[in-house]
């Protein structure tokens, strides 16, 4: 948001004659609150921003030519940001952090990287080993809060010399499967997106109506939340490896059945055998379930490390979740810090 005032003062300085600085920022401040309102987002997460807007609110209303609000009144923007102040981080719906998401189909999240923030709160969440966090430790209230600066990911090694040319072949063999009854009803097998630079791969159940159109996993909405999961810790979709269990559409997008996920499951497998990934994040029930071998639900699942053939695993919630239930922002927040600085060790 300081972001967004920033540029709408450079750009666009609409002041009046009798309007001070101060009173056209709590003016912009009220209105991008209302936008945000609009959109989903019912809290603001930094608690000193949240002070000092509140502060500029009741200035501005008491400046020339204003009328100051009766005592005890308590705007629809003022509201939300006191909240924010006393309760801390409920998670922005734009996308992680304290300005707000980056995420079943990505395609891009309609508010930019920078205006959405981080995942979740930034001063929720361990400390992150790798970043100049500037984060504030928790606990302390009223400390600055800042989105982590990371810096670059490892690169890829151990791999053999002609891994390219095996995943290539898989994914060949994958286009023309008939192992199940989905060969049936899909438009296109979607096998991964990303060229894997990074050794970080993402496991998610199964392609929705965007993928199957397009052959890509990860386009549609939770996709695009799943880009600016990616980016708030500092990578790119591009450089990592982004897959399913299963390789073709589900009708209806219903959730995989046993048999499909016997018949698709071997692609995995073979996938991460030749990326050797160094970390590994499952995205929501199937997945982590699939890999970990448990019964176990997300929610006992999500936030701990686990091992899949000696590579570490870290489940997180499905992005579609997040979209479902924005409060899920900050709990996947905090989980793929710990995903980063685990890819950093």
């Amino acid at each position: 948001m300081t972001q967004d005032l920033h540029e709408n003062l450079r750009e666009n300085d609409d002041r009046t004659e009798s309007e001070d600085l101060t009173q056209w920022a709590a003016r912009e401040v009220l209105r991008l609150a209302e936008e945000d309102y609009r959109r989903g987002v019912r809290f603001w997460a930094d608690p000193e921003l949240a002070a000092r807007v509140r502060d500029l609110m009741k200035e501005a209303t008491a400046g020339p030519g204003r009328v100051q609000a009766p005592r005890g009144a308590v705007l629809p923007a003022q509201a939300r940001v006191e909240s924010a102040a006393r309760s801390g981080p409920p998670a922005a719906a734009g996308m992680p952090g304290p300005a707000a998401p980056g995420a079943g189909s990505p395609g891009p999240v309609s508010r930019p990287a920078s205006e959405a923030g981080a995942l979740g709160p930034s001063t929720s969440g361990p400390p992150t080993s790798g970043a100049t966090s500037g984060m504030s430790t928790p606990g302390t209230p009223g400390a600055p809060s800042k989105r982590p600066v990371w810096g670059a990911p490892p690169a890829a090694t151990g791999r053999d010399a002609d891994w390219a040319e095996q995943l290539e072949a898989l994914r060949q063999e994958a286009l023309v499967c008939r192992k199940c009854a989905l060969c049936e009803t899909r438009s296109q097998v979607v096998f991964a997106g990303g060229d894997a630079r990074v050794p970080l791969v993402f496991v998610g159940e199964a392609p929705g109506a965007d993928e199957d159109r397009q052959g890509f996993p990860f386009v549609g909405r939770a996709g695009q939340l799943l880009t600016k999961i990616i980016e708030a810790i500092g990578l790119d979709r591009e450089q990592v490896y982004i897959c399913n269990i299963l390789k073709c559409r589900p009708p209806e997008n219903r959730n995989p059945a046993p048999d499909e996920i016997l018949a698709c499951g071997p692609y995995l497998t073979r996938q991460l055998e030749i990326l050797k990934p160094k970390v590994i994040c499952t995205l929501g029930l199937f997945a982590s379930q699939y890999l970990l071998e448990t019964s176990e639900p997300i929610g006992k699942l999500r936030g701990r490390w686990f091992a899949y053939r000696g590579i570490p695993v870290m489940p997180t919630y499905h992005p579609a979740a997040l979209l479902r239930n924005p409060n899920l922002k900050a709990t996947v927040w905090e989980d793929v810090q710990l995903l980063r600085k685990k890819l950093d060790e």
